[in-house]
Order: C-alpha cells, then sequence, then structure tokens
C-alpha cells in the first residue's frame, strides 16, 4: 500500500496511491474534516457517551471501545424492537457544516461489521440535524440497511423525497467497507474497492438545499441484542 499527494485548488489531498478515491487527510483553504479515534474516542466519565456528538440512546443500549486490531468502537442495541445508538456529529445546538450546493469535493469512508445483518438497522452518511434519521429524516445522503433485508443501499433525499441504490448484500460478523467520493458532477460509490455506482448530481433528490451533518445510526430490529463495530470512519469535504 501506497500513498500519493494531489492538489485539488488550494488544498493538498493525501490518498491511496491504489484506489485513488479512498482519501486519507487533506490539509488546506476550505477543507472541513473529521476522523473518528476508533482507539480513544473522547467518552463522558459518568455517561461513558462520545462527547464530540450528540447521542441519544433507546434503551440500555451503549457506546463503548472494544479490543480488536487497529482499535474499533462498539455500538451495542439492547434487546427490543427499535432500541439503539443514534449519533449526530457536534452538539443539540450545531454540527449542520457539509453542503452539497454546489460541487465541493467530498470522500466519505467507514469499515464496520454487524453481529446479525439481517435483523438490525443501520445508517452511516451525512443527515440534517434529527434524532430520528432511519425512521423519517428528510434530507441526506447515505448509506442504509434496514431489517427483515440485508440489502444495503446508497440513498440520496431531499425533501423526504429518495433515490435508492442497491450498493450491497451484508453479511452477520463480516467488514464491509463502504465509501464514496463526490467530484466532477457525480458521486461515485465503492463497496470493499470496487465502483458499484454512479449517480450525477443532476438527481432530482441530490440534496443541495441543506447543511448536513456525520450521522451514525444503529437500531435493534427483532427483540434480542446484536452489535456493530466501527473500525474506520472518515469524511473530508473540500469547500472551495
Amino acid at each position: 500500500m501506497a500513498a500519493e499527494v494531489n492538489f485539488w485548488g488550494d488544498a493538498l489531498v493525501v490518498r491511496s496511491a491504489e484506489y485513488p478515491f479512498r482519501w486519507y487527510d487533506a490539509i488546506g483553504r476550505g477543507v472541513v474534516k473529521y476522523e473518528m479515534s476508533t482507539i480513544a474516542l473522547p467518552l463522558d466519565d459518568t455517561t461513558s457517551l462520545p462527547t464530540e456528538w450528540i447521542s441519544t440512546l433507546v434503551g440500555a443500549s451503549t457506546v463503548a471501545h472494544t479490543d480488536v486490531l487497529g482499535g474499533g468502537i462498539l455500538l451495542t442495541a439492547e434487546a427490543a424492537d427499535d432500541d439503539g445508538v443514534k449519533l449526530q456529529l457536534g452538539d443539540s445546538a450545531a454540527g449542520e457544516n457539509v453542503s452539497f450546493a454546489s460541487r465541493y469535493p467530498t470522500y466519505f469512508g467507514v469499515k464496520f461489521q454487524m453481529s446479525e445483518a439481517e435483523q438490525a438497522d443501520v445508517l452511516f452518511g451525512f443527515c440534517i440535524t434529527d434524532t430520528a434519521c432511519l425512521d423519517a429524516v428528510t434530507d441526506g445522503m447515505y448509506f442504509r440497511n434496514v431489517d427483515a433485508s440485508e440489502v444495503l443501499y446508497f440513498v440520496l433525499e431531499q425533501d423526504s423525497a429518495e433515490s435508492v441504490t442497491a450498493v450491497a448484500t451484508l453479511a452477520d460478523d463480516t467488514d464491509i467497507h463502504c465509501e464514496f467520493l463526490y467530484t466532477d458532477g457525480s458521486v461515485k460509490v465503492y463497496i470493499n474497492n470496487a465502483l458499484t455506482a454512479t449517480i450525477a448530481d443532476s438527481d432530482a433528490n441530490f440534496p443541495n438545499d441543506e447543511l448536513l451533518r456525520l450521522t451514525v445510526e444503529f437500531l435493534e430490529g427483532e427483540i434480542a441484542a446484536h452489535t456493530c463495530t466501527i473500525k474506520e470512519l472518515r469524511f473530508i469535504q473540500i469547500q472551495e
């Protein structure tokens, strides 16, 4: 594996030489970025909730570090339907800082696995501020799976209207690496290093009229306790 440096306007992007769609970091004017620290995510000493995120826990669900090579964040959904963990980066008053109103180059990537792929709900990506994005968010760009199915979808949503593309099939206790890169007027979606979808920003449901924020949700889909382990989570946007 090797990395290379590439210029995007006034920003410097570090990306994979083998998989150029994968961005590791960027510096320069207009760069907005976040990478979850899977080895030392800041947690509140009293509540054990992530201090960088606004957290909504349903039931006795939890967020914790877990023992895994390279580090991991373990989301545990308690044993009741729709119990789980809902996270949005920032705080309850502010946190919307990602925009697709202009053609800002944007990378998003998450690597995760679920203990039960069919009987759980998961969402990773960008949404407006909402404590129940899996239920009825109005605007966003994200990966989503719902219980009773192992199909993972890539979703573009504006004003509650969706464009939905099936991009993968999930499996129990199996890592999946989900990424997208928005450049040159289209979003390219990659699953486990392979291009699986290309969607133009002319799509009627492209979310270009709202500021968005990084969002994670994991909910139980049956009366059982299931887990989701996050091994990587990173986004970079260059707001030129």
